[in-house]
């Protein structure tokens, strides 16, 4: 099995001088923060990590304080065990947090609702659909979602089983090409357990050339604030444009009782917030 590597960028420890960040060993990404100081915890859909350290930065405005945050960026089965306080192991560590609040999509929110483990959702903000991710140049001069029919092109997308939300929207984007659908059922590259992720460093390292993903998954990886030099092209179809995946927040099961994660959650309605997830490619 391949090594999927990205020279992704931190964005939490670098105040800290004793870092044993290694790639390839010793190397975390989705889990930002210090667990055992974190006055609010928040599990979240792995796809809004590029938000959230503005995001953060205006919230302590908005609460009038700095205060301790930890949170986790993972795609929603992965982040479930957390939710329902069982702990999760990255590698070695074991992480036992319990989370004051949950981000999440609609169908996923509407489960842990049903189950009494989260206060009622809202939705919050929504994405701008869905673009065809290439390498830098577009090598393999792919002008559409036509092209994924050529017989040389390699698709990758999401895991069906794994990220059963990602791989039913990526599709719905390209299911109207006749054959498309059967091709990446039957030869796509599919990711393991995190796609945003996996699926950039599959056409980064030349094992796929194509892949559908998010559009803030294309400006992120296109943006000077992350990266020195754009890492791909993307690509905008109409069909793609017509997706709009809803996300969602709420507290834990009677946390409203705690005020730092109940004012988290009214400040994702505020125009700020709404401005800076604007920013990276959201919108209302």
């Amino acid at each position: 099995m391949a090594v999927l590597y990205l020279p992704w960028p931190l964005d939490t420890g670098r105040g800290v001088r004793e870092n044993i960040f290694l790639p390839g060993s010793n190397v975390v990404y989705d889990f930002h923060g210090d667990p055992c100081q974190a006055e609010l915890v928040i599990t979240m859909e792995g796809n809004q990590f590029m938000v959230i350290p503005a995001l953060l930065e205006a919230f302590y405005d908005y609460l009038g304080r700095r205060v301790s945050v930890f949170y986790i960026t993972l795609p929603p089965p992965r982040l479930r065990p957390l939710v329902e306080g069982r702990p999760l192991a990255i590698g070695n560590l074991v992480v036992s947090v319990k989370p004051q609040v949950v981000m999440g999509p609609p169908e996923f929110m509407k489960g842990l609702y049903k189950e009494g483990l989260i206060e009622k959702p809202r939705t919050f903000m929504r994405n701008r659909g869905v673009v065809l991710v290439v390498k830098r140049g577009n090598p393999r001069e792919i002008s559409g979602p036509e092209d994924l029919l050529r017989p040389d092109i390699r698709v990758a997308i999401s895991n069906p089983e794994t990220e059963v939300n990602s791989y039913r929207t990526y599709l719905s984007a390209l299911e109207h090409l006749p054959g498309l659908r059967e091709k990446i059922e039957r030869e796509a590259l599919k990711s393991r357990v995190i796609h945003h992720r996996e699926i950039p460093a599959m056409i980064h390292q030349d094992l796929a050339d194509v892949a559908p993903l998010y559009y803030h998954f294309a400006l992120y990886y296109r943006n000077p604030e992350f990266f020195e030099e754009p890492l791909f092209d993307y690509l905008e179809f109409e069909e793609g444009r017509r997706i709009r995946s809803e996300y969602q927040v709420a507290l834990m099961q009677g946390g409203a009782c705690h005020e730092v994660a109940a004012a988290f959650r009214d400040f994702l309605f505020t125009e700020t917030a709404r401005r800076i997830y604007e920013r990276y490619g959201f919108e209302l």
